[in-house]
């Protein structure tokens, strides 16, 4: 999945900066913003059940 949403972003990021969309810079970034949200997201999970276990 990361590196699909990595190469989805530099295909976005290629995109706009050839002219092919017209799209707002914060669309293009949103694979890669749902990438960071998602290993957030697995890094507190994983933190808050190592506490809870304890």
């Amino acid at each position: 999945m990361c590196n699909f949403l990595l190469l989805l972003t530099l295909i976005y990021v290629l995109a706009k900066l050839f002219g092919l969309i017209a799209w707002s810079w914060l669309l293009v970034f949103t694979p890669l913003i749902a990438w960071i949200i998602w290993n957030v997201f697995r890094i507190g999970l994983a933190i808050a059940i190592r506490l809870y276990v304890k």
